[in-house]
């Protein structure tokens, strides 16, 4: 059964949906991590470890990839790749082989004249291709994803080495929640990963023209719904971490509709200072909530568009990532040296620039070469003969 649009619209969505609501799961499940533990996150640490998706998607696509690492590693038959004009020598039939006498050969050699070599410009070096065994992947792509994963091995080391104050003095240490939070906001982008992959793979299988726009809103809906049913269930996790005994009773599920009202309340502004300062273990901040929610969505509008706009120009783009990140950085570092919450000593600071610089030049590598798009040729049902009941 597929998910169609309402009769006069003239399209329907074209995805079966049980596979829409797989993805819908799989996204609200990265972003339920995401959120949860993100509040305790170092703030440099959140740009950093977001892009930890894009290496993922990388590695796992050798599980699914027919000539990926772990399927069939480059067993391709040679003699049927693709010549440089599209066509296969396999498929030639004997039909379309034709016998030319040598005397035949000589004239049409002798009527064609070819252009002195120094006269042929120089034209631009190729794009490196997919190296055979790697799922698609360039050289370019495989560097960029070893350089990525080494990024987020440097931002998660001083959260593992905290807990148990390797290396790292206790001064200058993470403290535990913060620890336990970074390493499951870094695991949240396994299903984010496996959701882009699952999402690929629905597409290519069914080979029918799926609206992008039409997606994303029946994506969001079924979050919202998953969301709604889980959230009782994931509540408690907010106190993941905490010092104090029984973090698991800090945030009771049975309080949630009572703590949905009261976050409406901060949104717009009508919490009281008493609920604020006492009513949860944790101090809420209310101020410019809405504006935050704005941006938020702003911000989504705007790289839709620039995607939109710039969907031919991806090195333009992609630099504009590689900025986007260093931009974002410097400011979670002011930010975090402000508010003086999550100060550490000189030694984690110095994972976290490392780390940082680690992943722009990783970044920039990968996305120096497009990966290769995923393309079909759509099926259509076959039509019926339309004269088979006059007849």
């Amino acid at each position: 059964k597929e998910f169609e649009m309402p009769e006069g619209s003239g399209f329907g969505l074209g995805l079966p949906l049980a596979d829409v609501g797989l993805m819908a799961i799989l996204d609200t499940v990265y972003l339920i991590l995401g959120v949860i533990s993100g509040a305790h996150v170092p703030p440099v640490l959140t740009v950093i470890l977001v892009q930890a998706t894009i290496p993922l998607t990388a590695c796992f696509t050798q599980c699914v990839h027919p000539d990926g690492r772990c399927t069939g590693r480059g067993q391709s038959n040679e003699t049927e790749e693709s010549s440089p004009g599209g066509h296969s020598t396999a498929a030639l039939s004997p039909s379309d082989v034709r016998i030319i006498s040598n005397s035949t050969l000589n004239e049409m050699q002798s009527n064609v004249s070819f252009p002195d070599i120094s006269s042929i410009p120089n034209l631009p070096s190729p794009t490196p291709p997919p190296i055979k065994g790697w799922g698609g992947l360039s050289r370019y792509h495989i560097i960029g994803t070893g350089l990525m994963f080494l990024a987020m091995f440097l931002g998660l080391t001083p959260a593992v080495l905290s807990l148990d104050h390797i290396v790292i003095s206790t001064a200058d240490a993470m403290p535990d929640r913060t620890a336990y939070n970074t390493i499951v906001f870094a695991f949240a982008a396994i299903p984010a990963a496996i959701s882009q992959l699952y999402k690929e793979k629905c597409l290519t299988r069914l080979r029918q023209p799926v609206d992008r726009n039409t997606l994303n809103m029946v994506l969001s809906i079924f979050q919202l719904l998953f969301a709604i049913v889980v959230s009782p269930l994931a509540y408690g996790l907010q106190g993941m971490g905490d010092v104090r005994p029984g973090w698991a009773t800090l945030y009771p599920s049975k309080f949630i509709g009572e703590n949905f009202r009261h976050g409406l309340a901060c949104f717009i502004g009508t919490l009281d200072e008493e609920t604020m300062k006492n009513g949860y273990p944790e101090e809420a901040r209310c101020d410019w909530a809405w504006a935050l929610v704005l941006i938020n969505v702003l911000s989504i509008v705007m790289v839709g568009v620039a995607i939109d706009k710039l969907a031919a120009a991806t090195k333009f783009m992609y630099r504009g990532v590689s900025m986007g990140i260093i931009f974002a950085v410097i400011l979670m570092f002011i930010y975090q040296i402000r508010d003086q919450w999550s100060e550490y000593g000189p030694l984690v600071s110095a994972f976290h620039l490392t780390s940082t610089a680690v992943l722009i030049v990783g970044a920039d590598i990968y996305h120096r070469v497009s990966l290769v798009d995923a393309s079909f040729e759509t099926v259509y049902p076959e039509i019926g003969d339309l004269y088979e009941e006059e007849e």
